[in-house]
């Protein structure tokens, strides 16, 4: 029986060799027919022939298609046979653009294992070209300008292709047809290594003179596919210390790149979860537990020798993890080729929280006197992308720190009548993503960073303009903020409102954080839960800082019922720099001057200024009269002063020291705080001074300042989990929810979903959105879709 098919896909099936894969298998069951490329809206098949035929075809796209897209959807309407066709044909992409329709739109792709091989075959058009690419992997979402995704919509638009590439680019059977970033060393992109004078830097290769300069001991500044990275070498401790000299980063860890697993096995002993990501397409940073290296001195990875303690110290420093990813590009391929090194340090060139160098003049002078050499390319970088940011937070279970290449712009969907209509959410302040609703998809930018500065406004303008752009956004219904009346992001979405005569939703922080859980697991607008909300600051609607809050809740509207005691802390952000100042405003009224200095002496107080028995004695006064005070419910600056109590860390030289190092340092143990709860008119609230006097007390008696951090992680994530529990037995809700920054501590997480299955309820942690400042845009849009809808 011969029959016709009109089938409709929509997932991830542009940009990932879709429509060749279809091509292929329809010509081997000897259909007739098309595939199309919608544009924004999937791809279209129409296909005769016999109908055993047509639903293996369905079949093989439902269970077999190519690995790195995704099927969401299959409308199919089944015909009778017209015979409109006599052979089948991939057709050329629709330009049209439904304004109704929201694309999946392809991020960047880990060069696929074919091209590695091309790439190392001496016989290869593509030997040793570093932009080698095909249908299945390369750049996407870095280089796209515009729908559909075919070459003239992208950077690639610069490079015609020469006669053999156009030959494979334009073969249904090659693997590179309609490769969009497809070029050889003939028409595509090239690299350059310079000096700072930009003057070539060696006579031949310029990879294997990087590669060479790198055994060496040099810097270098490497141009990537979204971004630059300081490149230098990890068995030698002395450029690390350059490099940390150079960039003025003391103690903030870097990441490195390992030629293998067997390289990461060396000084790791990672999990089949972890492995399974360092090894996906997406090619995140995984942050990796260090093995012991009492009983394994003698490991060595393949290809190189072990990286040496001194040098995995100065790499991440204090801390029991390491940020490492495997290559992912054709030129880290090729500089491990050429190289002896297990692994390379491989850091985002860019100062803290600014956005990444992508153009080859600025990389050069603003890394002026930090690099000693640049490795850069002519191909134009659309959009920025830092390497995504994973951590395990248990065996089967990792969240994100900072999602970038390699995810974004995959969407959220959302369950629910809200997302009918299109907002635009910009985020908090620091770690700043901003979003676009459309259609009940949230697309989430990629990581912008902190926007106290105006290059990052700027940064997050472009990406929503970009994003509204892709997304084919006619009308934008609304915009989305934090509360907070100072941030530049409020500035930025006051002045988006009027400039479009559009409504504003100022939206709490940790009710973003709520409502950004929600839409991570798909739970429906009608849905409430309880929600651990802990982070290092947000700002209250009563006006004061919020960071350890029991909040009940949905899309529409939110109750706290329930957190930390506010804590007077001095000196406004001084306080989240040096623990000294938290540890006084929780213990100045439990403690004399000289019990507290001798815990803290030494430690600084404020920039250059140590900690004295006058510095302390003003201190203690000015938070006794409310000088420059904050009150604060933070969950962050209580894990600060915990951390300086025990004499594991005094200041945050760069954001969260003080907890990473305090949960790095932490032995299991047996030894439990017991909570005190206050309750009153506004709720329940947790005691944090009186834990911190039963802590300086265990360590009185002689218990180890490693099982005490334990123990003091451990309270804080069951005494807020008994808070939810109760307050979700108390509404008859059944999922209890942990977002926020402290999400990101596994002692602390741990605790808490102990608790939360004992009492038979439902866990909810962030998988697909990052629990910190990352995933606040997606809370935002929802609530104020939500809000709009009232």
């Amino acid at each position: 029986m011969k029959r016709r098919a009109s089938i409709h896909v929509t997932g991830i099936v542009q940009g990932v060799g879709f429509r060749p894969f279809v091509y292929r298998v329809a010509k081997s069951l000897s259909l007739e027919g098309y595939v199309l490329n919608l544009g924004d809206a999937g791809v279209r098949i129409v296909v005769e022939g016999n109908l055993k035929s047509i639903k293996e075809l369905i079949h093989k796209i439902e269970q077999d298609p190519p690995s790195i897209s995704r099927v969401d959807k299959l409308d199919i309407e089944w015909e009778e046979l017209r015979k409109s066709f006599k052979d089948f044909i991939i057709k050329k992409s629709s330009t049209f653009r439904n304004a109704e329709l929201t694309p999946d739109i392809p991020p960047d792709i880990a060069i696929c294992s074919a091209c590695i091989t091309d790439m190392t075959n001496p016989n290869s058009r593509w030997y040793l070209y570093p932009f080698t690419s095909c249908a299945a992997c390369g750049p996407r979402f870095s280089t796209i300008t515009d729908l559909p995704y075919d070459r003239p919509n992208t950077t690639m638009v610069d490079f015609p292709l020469c006669d053999t590439c156009n030959t494979g680019y334009t073969n249904p059977l090659d693997r590179r047809y309609h490769a969009q970033t497809t070029a050889c060393e003939d028409c595509g992109p090239i690299y350059r290594l310079v000096d700072a004078h930009n003057r070539p830097a060696v006579d031949a290769d310029s990879i294997a003179g990087a590669a060479d300069l790198l055994s060496q001991g040099s810097i270098i500044a490497v141009q990537g596919i979204g971004g630059t990275h300081l490149v230098t070498k990890v068995t030698d401790a002395i450029p690390i210390r350059n490099l940390r000299t150079r960039k003025q980063r003391a103690y903030r860890p870097f990441a490195i790149m390992a030629r293998n697993l067997d390289a990461i096995r060396a000084f790791s002993r990672p999990t089949p979860m972890e492995e399974e990501l360092l090894t996906s397409w997406r090619r995140p940073i995984v942050l990796v537990k260090k093995r012991d290296r009492i009983d394994d001195r003698n490991q060595e990875s393949e290809g190189g020798g072990a990286i040496p303690d001194d040098s995995l110290e100065l790499i991440s420093p204090g801390l029991d993890t390491v940020g490492v990813m495997l290559p992912y590009s054709p030129l880290h391929h090729l500089l491990f080729h050429f190289s002896e090194e297990p692994a390379l340090v491989m850091t985002s060139a860019n100062p803290t929280g600014l956005p990444m160098y992508i153009h080859p003049d600025n990389i050069m002078s603003k890394l002026e006197g930090v690099a000693d050499y640049f490795l850069i390319h002519n191909r134009r970088i659309y959009q920025r992308a830092d390497d995504s940011v994973i951590k395990p937070v248990s065996s089967d279970h990792a969240v994100f720190l900072r999602r970038a290449r390699g995810y974004v712009p995959d969407p959220m969907r959302l369950e629910g009548p809200y997302g009918s209509s299109t907002i635009v959410a910009v985020g908090p302040e620091e770690k700043t993503t901003g979003a676009v609703l459309k259609s009940r998809r949230i697309y989430v930018t990629q990581h912008i960073g902190d926007t106290d500065r105006l290059e990052n406004i700027e940064f997050l303008s472009d990406a929503l303009n970009h994003m509204v752009r892709l997304l084919a956004v006619d009308k934008i219904d609304a915009v989305a903020c934090d509360l907070h009346p100072e941030f530049l992001t409020t500035e930025f979405a006051e002045a988006l409102s009027s400039d479009k005569g559009i409504p504003l939703f100022r939206v709490q922080h940790h009710h973003a954080h709520l409502a950004s859980l929600m839409v991570d697991h798909q739970l429906s607008s009608n849905t409430r839960i309880t929600c651990i909300t802990a982070d290092g600051f947000g700002y209250g609607n009563d006006g004061s800082a919020w960071g350890g809050e029991i909040l009940v809740g949905s899309f529409e509207e939110y109750a706290r019922i329930g957190g930390l005691e506010q804590t007077a802390y001095a000196g406004g952000d001084l306080s989240a720099k040096h623990a000294v100042r938290p540890f006084v405003g929780l213990l100045r009224k439990e403690l004399s001057l000289c019990e507290m200095l001798d815990i803290v002496e030494g430690s600084l107080i404020a920039p250059g200024i140590s900690t004295t028995e006058k510095s302390l004695s003003l201190l203690i006064e000015a938070t006794k009269r409310k000088v420059n005070v904050i009150q604060s419910s933070s969950a962050g600056r209580y894990l600060d002063a915990v951390a300086i109590a025990l004499g594991i860390c005094s200041e945050n030289t760069y954001d969260g020291e003080c907890p990473m190092r305090l949960e790095s340092v932490a032995h299991k143990t047996k030894i439990r705080l017991e909570p005190r709860f206050n309750t009153n008119n506004r709720g329940t609230f947790l005691d944090i001074a009186e834990s911190l006097m039963q802590l300086l007390e265990l360590k009185k008696d002689g218990a180890k300042s490693v099982e005490l951090a334990y123990a003091a992680q451990w309270y804080l994530g069951e005494s807020f989990a008994k808070m939810a529990c109760d307050a979700a037995h108390s509404e008859g809700l059944d999922y209890v929810g942990f977002s926020g920054g402290v999400a990101l501590n596994r002692i602390i997480t741990k605790a808490i979903i102990n608790r939360i299955t004992n009492e038979r309820l439902t866990p909810l942690i962030h998988r697909h959105i990052p629990p910190g400042d990352g995933g606040i845009s997606s809370g935002q849009a929802v609530v104020a879709a939500a809000k709009l809808a009232r």
